[in-house]
Parts: structure tokens; sequence; C-alpha cells
């Protein structure tokens, strides 16, 4: 059941059919910027993946992929805005925001991780606690996963820029919190977006990525800037 936050804000949510129309223009419309951050954010994955066969330490260098996602989603931003942008604009993140980016992609991969192995564990474990533990983390990755997708852009959004970064990131948890239905289709619609396109490995590679990191902030940034209002106003 939807919550009364999510209700009465029904009208001023955009569809997730509409974030991924507009998505599916920008994409196309700025394709020389957001193909060559998803080829960047696709060469860092290699590098890591390349690092990791030749140590199981390899996998400690996966939070630097936070700095080529943050990099999609600074453009995806600017597009979204309307603001003037480049290729550039999305590397200038490394410089000015080098900090909140490490941190979030630290905090990140390292709760997928422990939510991770403990859906494992609790499986291969069996029993009543072992699916107890097995469920509880399930359902933990999958609000680490929402967290993600609403986080990048209001981290990057050049209209919270006055705002300090747990400040943006503490919006991103209250959102998802105040509005888990929603955003948990989006998940879901993010989620089927990126385990298609690891079929046709070239599409991962290339474009899934930012289109993604397009559709989740067409949907979150209006959300977020609904929520403040919400919140101004003493709703």
């Amino acid at each position: 059941m939807a919550s009364r936050a999510e209700s009465a804000a029904v009208a001023h949510w955009p569809a997730v059919g509409s974030a991924i129309r507009a998505a599916l223009g920008d994409f196309y419309v700025n394709s020389l910027r957001m193909v060559p951050a998803n080829l960047l954010w696709a060469a860092t994955l290699t590098a890591v993946w390349l690092a990791f066969l030749i140590t199981p330490l390899g996998l400690l260098l996966l939070p630097l992929l936070a700095f080529p996602t943050a990099s999609i989603f600074r453009i995806a931003v600017l597009v979204v805005r309307g603001g003037p942008l480049s290729l550039w604009d999305g590397v200038r993140v490394w410089r000015t925001d080098p900090g909140p980016i490490l941190v979030l992609g630290i905090v990140l991969v390292s709760c997928l991780a422990l939510f991770l192995v403990n859906i494992v564990s609790g499986v291969r474990s069996g029993g009543v606690i072992g699916w107890v533990v097995a469920t509880c983390a399930a359902w933990g990755a999958g609000v680490a996963w929402l967290v993600s997708w609403t986080a990048w852009p209001l981290l990057l959004d050049p209209c919270r820029a006055d705002r300090s970064a747990r400040e943006r990131l503490r919006m991103a948890v209250l959102l998802v919190l105040a509005y888990p239905t929603r955003l948990g289709v989006l998940g879901a619609v993010l989620a089927v977006i990126v385990l298609a396109s690891t079929v046709a490995l070239i599409a991962l590679m290339t474009i899934s990525v930012a289109f993604a990191a397009l559709v989740a902030t067409h949907y979150v940034l209006p959300a977020a800037d609904r929520f403040e209002e919400r919140i101004a106003a003493g709703a």
C-alpha cells in the first residue's frame, strides 16, 4: 500500500514511462557526450576486472568505479536541468567533489558486498535462521540499489551545490523512505535495463548505464524538488 506522502504527491510525479521517453530523446541529442562517458565507465570496470584476475585484492579497486559513474550522472543532471554542458563537465567533478564521490562509492560497494555475502551464506546454511538472514539481506540490497540511483543525481545536482554532501545524501535516503513504492518501481525498471544489457555486452559498455542514469535523473530530480517543497511548506 502506498504511503500517505506518496498518495498526496501523485500529480507531481513523472511516470516511469515519461522518464524513459524523455531519456530516449535526451540520449539521442547528447549521444556524443553520453556514449564516451559510458565507455569511460566500461573501461574502468574492465580495469578492475583485470586487476581481480591478477589478485582477488583487485576488488578493493571497485569503489573507483564511482568516478566514471559520477561523470555519467553529472552529464545526465545537466541535461535534465537544461544547462550548458560538455563531456569535460562530467570529468570536472573528479576535481571539485572527489571526497563525496569516493565516500559514496565505498559505502555503496561495501553495503552491496555485505548484503550479497549474507544472502549467499544464509541460503547455504539453510534452516529458518539462514533464510531469515538471506531475506533480510535481500531487502537490504534492494534498499541500497534504490538509494544508489537516488543519491547520484542529488549529489551532482548543481541546484543543490550550496548544500553539503551529507545533506544531499541524507535527502536521497529520506526520499527512498518517503516514497518506497514509486522508487521501487523505478529501481525494478532500471534493474531490467541493466540486466538485459548484460546479455548484449556491447550495450552495457556503450549506452545502457548512461541511459539508465538519464531515466533515474528524469525521475528523481522532480521528485526531490517536490519533496523539498512539501517540507518547506510544513506538509
